[in-house]
């Protein structure tokens, strides 16, 4: 098999499975590479050599399924080209659990600046069974055993009068007050997320879902292309809510990515029912978690800039510097507005995030206590206790409301 046929039936599989495929040479050397994902591709040379070295004693056209920090890879020994390995992955074979992101980010030394960002890695990412796996590798062999022969197309039909004439007189009938309902129902949950007003959303989530069903006719005999083209749109709104309610973008773009993934994988109408309660729950929770609406231009940025950086150290000088503004000014502008003092607020916020660490079983107080951005275990538990009024072992045995809530 040629290169140039290697690399058609590389992008054919891509194409088809939407999961990165690679070839490499038994000594490592990359021949295709076709990448959407690239922040979860291999992270360090001596894995691929790992994998390469375990598939050496295997016979051509066997495979194995290897793992690394929860991915998962088909590695493929293969006939054509000759010597070479078939790379297919990463996915999942199982959602990650808070356990399983925890632990991650304690081995990688990582706190909950990067949770989000990693949480979305994962969400990327498709979950696969077992007996996909093995039809993956089915796939793999089978097309990389011979030449791929590509079709050659011959035109086709272009009869679209009838579908433009149907499509002018669906518009024409649609009920006028049922588009003015629909349209008002919309402008009162984008209203709900951008206030953070969970009990809104949830009593306004069934009167969305039957507007979505509305929709699902707009392409004819597609019901689920419809729904999904219609989430795809309600994902913008929501987002665009949150901003309006002060949620900086960086929180935005994850949550956005996310479901957008999400509404592509569902396969039914009831999947995607269950994704609209949720996407307006966690866009509505975003602004209750992050929102600086309602602060001075200047205390906002300083909002923005301890969220963002919650689980590294951050000192009143570096806010300053990031809003252009000497730090006693800005400590007294921001104690005025926020009614802490900046260094109560940070200790406040990550309170906050500690109590969610804490109902789990894992991961250990020190551990936690890292993740937040405490460096000093003593430390973290004597503020824990002054916001909280207990220790987080005893809150940890006997979780309670009590204690700072955003």
């Amino acid at each position: 098999m040629s290169q140039q046929n290697s690399h058609q039936t590389a992008e054919l599989i891509y194409s088809i499975t939407h999961i990165d495929v690679a070839l490499f040479t038994q000594d490592g050397r990359a021949l295709i590479r076709l990448q959407d994902n690239p922040t979860a591709d291999l992270q360090a040379p001596e894995q691929l050599q790992s994998i390469i070295d375990s598939l050496k004693p295997l016979e051509v056209n066997h495979y194995l399924v290897t793992n690394s920090a929860l991915l998962t890879w088909v590695a493929v020994k293969l006939a054509n080209p000759t010597g070479t390995i078939g790379l297919l992955g990463p996915f999942l074979t199982a959602p990650p659990t808070t356990t399983e992101i925890n632990a991650i980010l304690i081995k990688n030394n990582d706190t909950i600046s990067e949770r989000r960002q990693l949480e979305q890695r994962y969400q990327s990412l498709p979950v696969l069974s077992s007996q996909k796996i093995a039809d993956l590798a089915t796939l793999m062999i089978n097309l990389f055993s011979q030449p791929l022969i590509v079709p050659q197309k011959q035109g086709q039909s272009d009869d679209t009068t009838h579908l433009r004439d149907q499509s002018i007189a669906t518009v024409n009938s649609d009920n006028k007050r049922q588009i003015e309902e629909n349209y008002l129902n919309e402008e009162k949950i984008t209203n709900a997320i951008a206030t953070g007003n969970q009990a809104a959303v949830r009593q306004l989530n069934t009167t969305m879902t039957r507007i979505f069903d509305s929709f699902s006719k707009r392409i004819p005999n597609q019901p689920l292309r419809s729904s999904k083209n219609i989430c795809f749109v309600f994902n913008t709104i929501c987002r665009i809510a949150a901003h309006q309610g002060g949620v900086h973008p960086v929180f935005l773009n994850a949550i956005s990515e996310k479901y957008a993934l999400l509404i592509e994988r569902q396969n039914n109408l009831a999947g995607l029912h269950t994704l609209v309660g949720s996407m307006t729950t966690e866009y509505c929770q975003l602004v209750q978690d992050v929102s600086t609406s309602g602060a001075s231009p200047m205390i906002k940025r300083a909002l923005d800039y301890i969220l963002l950086n919650l689980g590294h150290h951050i000192a009143l000088d570096d806010i300053a510097a990031a809003v252009g503004s000497h730090p006693s000014y800005l400590s007294r502008k921001f104690k005025q507005e926020i009614g802490l003092s900046v260094t109560d607020y940070i200790n406040q916020r990550r309170i906050v995030e500690a109590k969610k660490y804490l109902v789990h079983a894992e991961p250990s107080i020190t551990d936690i206590a890292m993740i937040i951005g405490f460096n000093d275990l003593t430390y973290f538990i004597r503020v824990f206790k002054r916001f909280v009024g207990v220790t987080p072992s005893e809150f940890r045995r006997h979780p309670t409301d009590s204690g700072p809530q955003k």
